[in-house]
Formats: structure tokens, C-alpha cells, sequence
């Protein structure tokens, strides 16, 4: 694996809630949003990128509401909503105007929310693996095997294991001194709670409640969308399979989409090296 990447671990005051982020490098910004499960973050997200991808540009990788050391409240429902929100108020917090936007699974999804909901100030969108894209384009994910591992996680370090061998295609990647400190910011108070409220929206207040159905929806905006846009899947993903990759790209002509043959959800993890020649040609022509 890559040695250790070089980044810093900054805090910010988005309205109420201390934010966390890490960011490296100078130059144009990209924003990028890691994906969901207990112990989910910016760093453990795209720590294997930030230090190849900062040589080039400012990148910027926020924990989202309830996840890694951002504030994690209780009683606020955890919906694609507040998590959409409270981005967009980081981003406004950092004063940040045209920049650049990648994210993983239902990261992926709020970045390409964020573009469709602020038109003009994202300049491409780089997509990893998707099930909440697809499932936002109105395709069925089903319980897949990763995402049943999701459910089935009860808090302790070796379901934590069982949910990462159901994003990556090599879970051996990840140090066991990495399982232990993701499993500790697993363990900090609110994140039971804030993940199986998520869950819940997810997997259920989206079938029955037609007023959060109709926010979700991106099936009428996404195809629309006029700024390059390139998809990267996982040939082994089980969380996102890989036939859902396929429904996206039939409803998203103006994509590209691009296979990576070794890796299952999160790419860029599976694959980092090939996922940063990917990212710098797309994101800086380099």
C-alpha cells in the first residue's frame, strides 16, 4: 500500500455544530464526501488520495453530520436533507466559490445534489460507486449483501470488519491499527443513533413519506445536468452491484463511466493508485 499521506485536520463552526474536516495543498478546490457506516469520514474516506491529488489543487474532505469528529446530535433526523444542508453550509462557511466535487456512495450523491441545487458553482462532478444515485433515479438497490451487513452491524469491532468486507473488494488493505481507530470513532456517543436513523429515512420514510420521495428524487435533474461528470465502479462492488452501474448509466448520457476491475465500493481505497490517475487527469488535466 501507499505510505501514509500528508494532510491537516482542521475545525470549523458550521452555524451550531463543530465540523471537522482535513484538507492539503494549494490551487484550485475540490470538495470531496465520503460515504456512509459506522465509522465513516473524510479521512478514512480518501486518505489514500488526498496527499497525490493535493499536489495539484486544495482538497477539502468534510465529515458529514454524525460521522468521524463532527458534532453528531441527537434528536435531528438523520435524512439526506440535514446531511445535504448542513454541506452546503460548510461550503458556504469556507467561503468557497467555483471549485470541484468528487464523492463515494452516498457521498457521490449529495455532491451531485449539491451541483443541481447550486448551479454555476461546480465545475465537474468525479462519482464513485452509487447505490443513493441509483436508488435516486428511481431503480431498486434491494438488500444487497453489503448493505446487509450495514444492518446487521451491532457495534462491535468484528461487525465492523463484516461491514468493511462488504465495501471493499481487498479489506486487507485496512491495518488492523486502522480497524481500531475507525472502530473507536464508531464507538463515540450519538453515531449508533445518527446511523440507524439514517438508515431508517433510507429504508423506509422514502417509501412513505411522499414529501421526502419527491426531495429525493433526482431522475428529472441529474440526466439535465450541462457540467462533465464521470463515474468510477467497482467490478466487485456488492454493496452498489454492479448492474445498478449499468441502470445509471443508461439514464445519464451526458456521463462517462469508467470500470475498475479490482476494486468493490469504495475504489479509491481498493485501488488508490489507479483511482488518482484517474481523478488527476479528470479533475487537473495532469
Amino acid at each position: 500500500m501507499s505510505s501514509a499521506p500528508s494532510y491537516v485536520s482542521r475545525f470549523v463552526r458550521v452555524g451550531p455544530y463543530k465540523t471537522h474536516y482535513i484538507e492539503w495543498g494549494d490551487g484550485p478546490t475540490v470538495v470531496l464526501v465520503h460515504g456512509g457506516g459506522p465509522g465513516a469520514s473524510g479521512e478514512f474516506a480518501w486518505r489514500n488520495n488526498i496527499g497525490a491529488l493535493g499536489q495539484y489543487g486544495r482538497i477539502i474532505c468534510p465529515d458529514l453530520m454524525g460521522y468521524g469528529l463532527t458534532d453528531k446530535p441527537i434528536g435531528p433526523e438523520y435524512s439526506h436533507v440535514f446531511l445535504a444542508e448542513h454541506l452546503a453550509a460548510f461550503i458556504d462557511t469556507l467561503c468557497l466559490d467555483e471549485f470541484t466535487m468528487g464523492g463515494n456512495s452516498m457521498g457521490a450523491y449529495l455532491a451531485s445534489r449539491y451541483a443541481l441545487d447550486h448551479p454555476g458553482r461546480v465545475k465537474k462532478l468525479l462519482l464513485v460507486g452509487s447505490g443513493t444515485i441509483a436508488t435516486g433515479l428511481g431503480m431498486e438497490m434491494g438488500m444487497t449483501e453489503g448493505l446487509q451487513r450495514l444492518v446487521n452491524y451491532d457495534g462491535s469491532k468484528e461487525s465492523l470488519r463484516g461491514v468493511i468486507a462488504g465495501l471493499m473488494h481487498h479489506p486487507e488493505h485496512i491495518s488492523e491499527e486502522q480497524l481500531e481507530r475507525r472502530h473507536q470513532q464508531a464507538q463515540l456517543p450519538g453515531v449508533m443513533e445518527s446511523q440507524k436513523s439514517f438508515l431508517n429515512f433510507f429504508r423506509n420514510k422514502l417509501k412513505t413519506d411522499p414529501g421526502a420521495a419527491q426531495w429525493f428524487d433526482i431522475r428529472h435533474r441529474l440526466p439535465k445536468l450541462d457540467i462533465p461528470m464521470h463515474f468510477i465502479w467497482g467490478r466487485h462492488d456488492v454493496f452498489a452491484t454492479p448492474d445498478l452501474a449499468d441502470g445509471v448509466a443508461a439514464m445519464l448520457p451526458n456521463a462517462t463511466f469508467e470500470w475498475f476491475e479490482d476494486s468493490g465500493h469504495v475504489c479509491q481505497n481498493d485501488e488508490p493508485a489507479h483511482y488518482n490517475q484517474v481523478a488527476l487527469r479528470f479533475l487537473f488535466g495532469v
